[in-house]
């Protein structure tokens, strides 16, 4: 009787031994457990955070980086405006000096002027060159598109001079402002008289005096 009870108090001893043996097995290790929901969110934002912050950075250095550029173009824009203008400036001046050295003086001029009426007076008349010229002068204060018409009273051409007068025609109180002015610039402009190489002008306020010269 006592080895039997014996014999049970070891088997149950066993058996708790075992079953504490078994659970230890199915007992799941700390350093190995599932992670929550919440540990994989910080650690899905950890490895987000730098994309996010590089996404987010990349249009504002794009922006700077536009600038500078746009900045550097400026300049080389503006660099090329002021070499156009000196370069400009430099023609210019180029004209202008050119004009000086080719100007007449005043007594010379009068002295020229004085001439060429003389040779008006004495030169042979050229028929063909002097009606040409006579006709284009009529024809030029025809189609000229001027506001008022002006009276040619003297057109007289030799064989290298041509005198013209016009006056301001009869009906009419005043001329427009600079009148004279704007015809003789777009006379000027006509192909049959840039032959002329010397012109003198003396304008008053209902008449224009023209001598030319292609001497």
């Amino acid at each position: 009787m006592e080895l039997s009870k014996l014999s049970f108090g070891l088997a149950v001893i066993a058996s708790f031994i075992c079953g504490a043996v078994t659970m230890s097995f199915f007992q799941p290790d700390p350093q190995h457990q599932p992670q929550t929901y919440q540990q994989e969110f910080v650690e899905m934002q950890t490895m987000e955070a730098p994309e996010q912050q590089a996404t987010a950075v990349a249009p504002v250095i794009k922006k700077q980086v536009a600038e500078v550029n746009s900045v550097a173009v400026s300049e080389s824009e503006l660099e090329q405006q002021v070499a156009e203008l000196k370069l400009q400036v430099e023609n210019q001046q180029a004209v202008i000096a050119s004009y000086r050295s080719s100007a007449i003086p005043p007594q010379q001029i009068n002295s020229h002027l004085e001439d060429l009426y003389t040779l008006l007076e004495e030169q042979s008349r050229d028929e063909a060159w002097a009606y040409q010229i006579e006709t284009a002068m009529s024809d030029f204060l025809i189609m000229a598109d001027l506001p008022v018409q002006p009276e040619l009273s003297i057109s007289r051409c030799k064989s290298s001079v041509c005198q013209f007068k016009l006056l301001q025609p009869e009906g009419v109180d005043e001329l427009p402002s600079h009148y004279w002015r704007n015809m003789t610039d777009k006379m000027v402009e006509q192909s049959w008289w840039k032959q002329f190489k010397f012109t003198s002008t003396t304008s008053s306020d209902d008449s224009l005096t023209i001598i030319a010269s292609t001497e």
